[in-house]
């Protein structure tokens, strides 16, 4: 069921650099007309990260990462050893960006809330099509 309707929802999620235990707020920003995919900013870090909610579903339980092209930006989202953080690794190419670290159940709730707007298999639904041809087809 496609609207014309657009709702975001920003989830506000704690984060700490691995490097250097500094607290960082971050937010994950989820659009329903664009469906697959989360942004993730963290305070005073130079990119946004772009990344399919399914990778930070998953990342919560187990290794799970994904590539941005065209900049090469990689998200990489594991549990901690503790299993009571996840850790979120933003690398570009071939270098290392940062390591952040959040609660695990705290992030687990806010992608559930996502799922809530958009359940899953859902997505196609959300996506207005006449929009996506029009870009593709250009001025």
């Amino acid at each position: 069921m496609r609207t014309d309707e657009t709702v975001e929802r920003a989830c506000y999620i704690p984060v700490w650099d691995e490097a250097n235990e500094e607290f960082h707020n971050a937010w994950l920003t989820y659009r329903v007309d664009d469906p697959f995919f989360v942004r993730l900013e963290i305070e005073d870090f130079p990119l946004t990260v772009v990344a399919p909610r399914e990778v930070l579903r998953d990342g919560v339980k187990g290794l799970a990462e994904c590539l941005s092209e065209p900049d090469r930006t990689a998200l990489r989202v594991q549990p901690s050893s503790d299993g009571k953080n996840v850790l979120l690794g933003i690398t570009q190419g071939d270098l290392l960006l940062g390591v952040f670290r959040t609660y695990a159940e705290a992030l687990a709730k806010q992608i559930d809330k996502l799922y809530e707007l958009v359940p899953e298999g859902e997505e196609m639904d959300r996506i207005n099509w006449d929009d996506v041809i029009a870009n593709l087809l250009g001025p």
